[in-house]
């Protein structure tokens, strides 16, 4: 998985890079762990408030389709990650069951969307709030950002 158009394609300076090692990181992660990052800590309304912010920061400008290209993408390989554990081997021997609700795969989702956008935009929010935009993905932004 990589930033559209490889290391940038658009995306702010600096960003490209590290989005690629918050993607080599992500893509490590086993499938059966992504309920762990569903950002239960995130209310409704607190995700509503962080997505207002992020799309507040991102704007209607040039950047906007090279972040929904990222964000697709990223969106793809879980839902590809998550399908393909549940087929072949796993499915005859009946090893891996997916055991998360719908709810739980969208909160997945959203918290992966709002830990991307948090990765691609990190020189532009503040710590604390980037803390608070990326809940469970903290440890792996943060070691993508420093790299």
């Amino acid at each position: 998985m990589a930033p559209p158009d490889g290391a940038g394609g658009g995306l702010p300076a600096g960003a490209g890079e590290r989005l690629e090692r918050f993607a080599a990181a992500f893509e490590q992660l086993d499938s059966s762990v992504y309920p762990a990052f569903a950002a239960a800590s995130h209310d409704p309304r607190e995700r509503l408030d962080a997505l207002e912010r992020v799309q507040a920061i991102i704007g209607p400008g040039s950047r906007r389709a090279p972040i929904l290209a990222a964000l697709g993408e990223f969106r793809q390989f879980a839902v590809q990650s998550a399908t393909s554990a549940l087929g072949g081997a796993n499915a005859v021997l009946l090893t891996r069951a997916n055991q998360s609700s719908p709810e739980e795969r969208l909160r997945f989702l959203a918290s992966l969307e709002l830990a991307v956008v948090t990765v691609i935009l990190w020189d532009e929010i503040e710590p604390d709030e980037r803390e608070t935009l990326l809940g469970p993905w903290s440890e792996m932004a943060a070691r993508a950002a420093a790299a």
